[in-house]
């Protein structure tokens, strides 16, 4: 049984050192990981996240859900 879950936030809530699930993966965000677009504004992994309205989803202790 596992100690983390997933839930669904915002891309602009992700900041480095974050875990989130990326193209099936669970990845770690680094600082070179978020750039930011004047079009698209925020990316992950080069990725705009269908311009904000796709979530994210970020790994997170079960105990911390509601954060």
């Amino acid at each position: 049984m596992s100690a983390f879950t997933f839930i669904e936030v915002h891309k602009s809530l992700i900041k480095a050192g974050d875990a989130i699930k990326h193209n099936g993966k669970t990845m770690t965000v680094c600082n070179n990981d978020l750039t930011r677009c004047d079009f698209f504004g925020i990316k992950i992994f080069g990725d705009s996240y269908n311009i904000g309205r796709k979530k994210v989803m970020k790994r997170v202790l079960k105990n911390d859900e509601k954060k």
